[in-house]
């Protein structure tokens, strides 16, 4: 009897053990700004963030050089999946201003002219924080925003003396609110109302310590954080320090290793829940040191680095050869996919550039452009057109050619909405391609063949009437100094070189008066 009230009872456990932790993040970085200085680093540090992330067991929301809409979409697609999160995180790199103690996101579209432009051009770190907060235990935000930003500098010049006061020069303290879950973390690359640095290499110094440390096997969040403000602070020569408020009720583990013991283990936010006992679990993380785990992420991030800057199968693949399973592993097979798919494009039609944004195609002499069949089957998606690293320019070039092979997705503006995407599918099954409305590398090679004499047309008429409109302008501009030389001419004439009537006459008098006087004498 007491044997089977235990196997009833293990049954019951079994059947009740708590479900792994939902973990979700949102990984933003914007440096190609379109209207202020460009940052180098932002794009690095949110794809090697967010492939950190990803490997600790997050859904990630990513996205790299994004406008105003394009980051709105970001953070409700975020909103969205982290409702009821046990750990939420937010990480964005980038240009970031505060206003009156608000802090604002800069997508690289905005032009901040007036305070206007900040309700309308900018996403406030508050807005994103309320999302994060709605039946979320365990909030996270790390925010490497605090650049010199020349945004704030307009900004403060428009408002004023009397308010710009109100504009700081980095970012402004965030006070932790009570939630109802098990606490926040928020961590700055610098102190609130200092300037970040950028940095020299591939990543900032704080992310680039973060990445190094976030992953650290059985190292609390705190404890985490603590070692990433020492690193910066030390290579940054004590310029940089990392600031960080904490309120936790509790530690909380991003990787926290199962112990060996053969007993059954309840699931914390770090923890895999067990039911029954378990052999050790054997792993890199597991039986290296942190010291060594460095090393070893180092070492992936340099050939990682090394494949993407030479950009070619090969070097993908001798990627994919050491790490099968490391942290860009999906990248490096997207990579692949691309140019592959753009080799074969380009042996059809020599003369495309695959991936050339902004570079119309020379000619396609004696050449019908047409995808071969497997690349028809390949589906466009969101991660395919991604790859392409378009930017709003870029998008509005891809808009034209769309134009000008007939499909009419309206004026090009950057922006790739539902007439945008109708276009792109109505073009896609009009060459027989899968249609989805988003692009792949090879179907963009293809559009940008098949509208090279008509795009270098436009391009010439564009050119044209731009020398036209500038030529009107210098003649206008001529015109008017002509005139008005004219006219101060005409007056000096009448008014005897420039001296008017009573003054001439009152010298007259002098000089008349001069001469009487000599007579008599």
């Amino acid at each position: 009897m007491f044997k089977r009230m235990i196997a009833v009872l293990a049954i019951i456990l079994a059947g009740t053990a708590p479900a792994l932790a939902k973990r979700v993040a949102l990984v933003l970085g914007n440096g190609a700004y379109e209207h202020t200085v460009q940052l180098p680093n932002p794009a690095n540090d949110a794809e090697q963030m967010a492939a950190k992330l990803k490997a600790l067991g997050f859904e990630v929301v990513a996205g790299q050089d994004q406008t105003y809409g394009e980051m709105r979409r970001s953070v409700m697609d975020f909103a969205k999946k982290a409702y009821g999160a046990d750990i939420a995180i937010l990480f964005y790199a980038g240009h970031g201003l505060q206003v009156a103690g608000q802090n604002h996101l800069v997508p690289i579209d905005a032009t901040i002219e007036d305070e206007t432009s900040l309700d309308f051009e900018t996403i406030t770190v508050d807005f994103i924080m309320r999302q994060m907060s709605k039946d979320v235990k365990v909030q996270m935000v790390f925010l490497d925003a605090c650049r010199d930003n020349p945004l704030a500098r307009t900004l403060a010049r428009r408002m004023g003396p009397s308010r710009s006061g109100s504009i700081g020069a980095g970012l402004a303290e965030i006070k932790i609110q009570e939630t109802g879950g098990e606490g926040s973390v928020i961590a700055f690359a610098t102190s609130p109302g200092d300037v970040a640095l950028d940095g020299d290499g591939a990543n900032s110094p704080f992310t680039s310590a973060l990445i190094r440390h976030i992953d650290t096997p059985n190292a609390s969040i705190q404890t985490v954080m603590t070692r990433v403000t020492g690193e910066v602070y030390e290579e940054t020569e004590k310029k940089q320090r990392p600031w960080v408020n904490a309120s936790l009720i509790g530690e909380v583990f991003l990787n926290k290793q199962a112990a060996p013991a053969a007993t059954t283990t309840v699931a914390s936010l770090g923890d895999t829940a067990t039911s029954a006992p378990q052999q050790p679990v054997v792993n890199n993380a597991a039986t290296t040191s942190p010291s060594q785990s460095a090393i070893a992420w180092e070492r992936e991030k340099l050939i990682w680095e090394t494949a993407k800057s030479s950009n070619t199968v090969a070097d993908y693949k001798a990627y994919l050869d050491a790490y099968p399973s490391g942290l860009f592993a999906d990248f490096a097979r997207n990579s692949i996919k691309r140019l592959e798919a753009g080799s074969q494009v380009a042996s059809v039609n020599p003369t495309v550039v695959p991936g050339a944004a902004t570079a119309p195609a020379a000619s396609t002499t004696g050449v019908v452009a047409t995808l071969p069949d497997p690349q028809k089957a390949v589906p466009g998606n969101e991660a395919t057109e991604a790859s392409l690293g378009w930017n709003r320019t870029a998008r509005r070039e891809v808009q034209t050619r769309l134009n000008l092979a007939g499909q009419d997705v309206g004026r090009p503006d950057g922006a790739f909405g539902p007439k945008t995407r109708a276009g792109v599918s109505a073009w896609q099954a009009a060459n027989g391609i899968v249609a989805t409305g988003y692009f792949t590398a090879a179907q963009y090679a293809l559009l940008t063949a098949q509208t090279a004499t008509q795009y270098s047309v436009y391009q010439a008429e564009v050119n044209r009437k731009q020398q036209a409109a500038a030529s009107a302008s210098r003649s206008a501009t001529s015109t008017r100094r002509t005139n008005n030389t004219t006219t101060r001419r005409a007056n000096n004439n009448n008014n005897g070189g420039g001296i008017n009537p009573a003054g001439a006459a009152f010298i007259g008098g002098v000089v008349g008066g001069i001469i009487g006087g000599a007579i008599g004498r």
